[in-house]
């Protein structure tokens, strides 16, 4: 699989999840987590190789921007045939997330799905094991009380909404699994 063709599937998924991801974030914080990410990986899909997580943050900007942007950034190495594991890029990014955000598992953020899923893949669990690892991360932001981000000052800081960022942490892994296991 090429980063283009990865890019290119995610723009097509967001067009669909696009509002779900604006109506998860409106519980919790401005609304808008679908729209920013659509607008991101229109550009990159549109990028030239090498360059598609740089065209992502550029146009979806703010902090979310940024943070997802180390994720795929690091997909996109990966993609590009770098030496390094799946693992060992998506460790990274995860490290840089929380350094950047100052956010750790259990703050009710993407952490809680990228945690997990990079646990897995570190034991060789395989992409199908991050996934579910992902998707229990995600789920379990439902009953977490947010400590970082906007979610924080809404009533009772979240709780009983899913995180968005762990939402489509989850997306964007159930791409790379699909391209994954063509390759």
């Amino acid at each position: 699989m090429t980063a283009r063709r990865f890019f290119e599937k995610l723009e097509a998924l967001y067009t669909d999840e696009q509002e779900r991801l604006n109506d998860l974030d409106a519980a919790i914080g401005d609304g808008d987590h679908g729209s920013t990410m659509l607008r991101g990986l229109t550009a990159a899909a549109k990028a030239g190789d090498g360059l598609q997580a740089k065209a992502f943050m550029r146009a979806s900007g703010g902090a979310s921007g940024t943070l997802f942007g180390l994720i795929l950034h690091e997909i996109e190495l990966h993609l590009s045939g770098s030496e390094r594991s799946l693992a060992a890029h998506l460790r990274r990014s995860l490290e840089r997330i929380k350094e950047l955000g100052k956010v750790a598992q259990g703050d009710k953020s993407m952490v809680d799905s990228l945690e997990p899923a990079v646990s897995a893949l570190d034991a060789g669990r395989g992409i199908g094991a991050a996934v579910a690892a992902a998707t229990a991360g995600r789920e379990a932001t439902r009953d977490l009380a947010a400590r970082r981000g906007r979610a924080r000052y809404v009533e009772d800081a979240g709780r009983g909404h899913v995180d968005p960022g762990a939402a489509s942490v989850c997306l964007i892994l159930g791409v790379l699994a699909g391209e994954e296991e063509q390759r």
